[in-house]
């Protein structure tokens, strides 16, 4: 009888185990997966926050990169700024660098100085090259007249435009009427000087007038042309006027 109660009571344990092994797995395995479910979400917030606190250096990086780019350039306006501020403190203006060019342009406008040699040098050039564009045939009377006063405003003495004048009379003696005006304009131009007078002479004795010709002879005296005056005592030219009371003494 106890046996078959004993046989009996292993038969409803069994069940009973097994429904009670069944029920507990299920159990264990609920809370392994809740476990693994919880430990996942503390590594993907361990992952994000991770993730955050890198971007957030990274954030903080770039801003102090770029609070140290603005830093140079605030440095470098500020070397600019000063640079105009000396600018504008050399050149008594607010123009910075462009009272530097300026400055530039005007050194560059201001003509270079010239020593007093070089000054007379090239005066006395612009001079001889009048007196020969004077001299020259070529050389209509219009411009001839208004190169003599070109050079007379260049510094050129009185007599050397005179003695222009007169050379290209001398040039033009082929022509009479054109010659004898340079003649009279140099010995107007400088009545020291006793060569037109002398030229003048020698035009009127030519043609016969000996009256002019003694007139012209005592204005070569005055003017102390004495060696002139040698010339007409041996000049076949002067002939006609050399016992002339008046000239006879001039040429002794």
């Amino acid at each position: 009888m106890r046996s078959h109660l004993l046989a009996t009571t292993l038969m409803l344990a069994l069940p009973l185990a097994a429904c009670g092994g069944s029920t507990s797995t299920p159990k264990d395995t609920k809370g392994a997966d809740e476990k693994k479910a919880d430990e996942a979400k503390t590594d993907e917030k361990a992952g994000d926050e991770q993730k955050a606190g890198e971007q957030k250096a990274g954030d903080e990086q770039k801003a102090g990169n770029e609070q140290a780019a603005g830093s140079d350039a605030a440095a470098d306006t500020a070397a600019d700024t000063d640079g105009g501020d000396t600018a504008a403190d050399t050149d008594g203006d607010d123009t910075g660098t462009g009272g530097d060019e300026a400055a530039t342009a005007g050194d560059a406008e201001k003509p270079a100085e010239v020593s007093p040699e070089d000054a007379e040098k090239a005066k006395k050039e612009a001079i001889a090259k009048l007196v020969k564009e004077i001299k020259s045939t070529r050389t209509k009377d219009a411009r001839a007249k208004k190169a003599l006063e070109e050079a007379e405003a260049a510094g050129a003495t009185v007599r050397e435009v005179a003695e222009a004048a007169n050379a290209r009379g001398e040039k033009l003696n082929s022509k009479p009427d054109r010659a004898k005006t340079w003649f009279e304009w140099a010995r107007d131009k400088d009545t020291s000087y006793p060569d037109p007078s002398f030229n003048l002479a020698k035009q009127t004795v030519l043609v016969g007038d000996t009256a002019a010709t003694v007139a012209h002879l005592e204005e070569v005296k005055k003017r102390g042309g004495k060696k002139l005056l040698k010339q007409v005592g041996y000049d076949p030219l002067f002939e006609v006027v050399k016992d002339d009371p008046k000239v006879a003494p001039m040429i002794k």
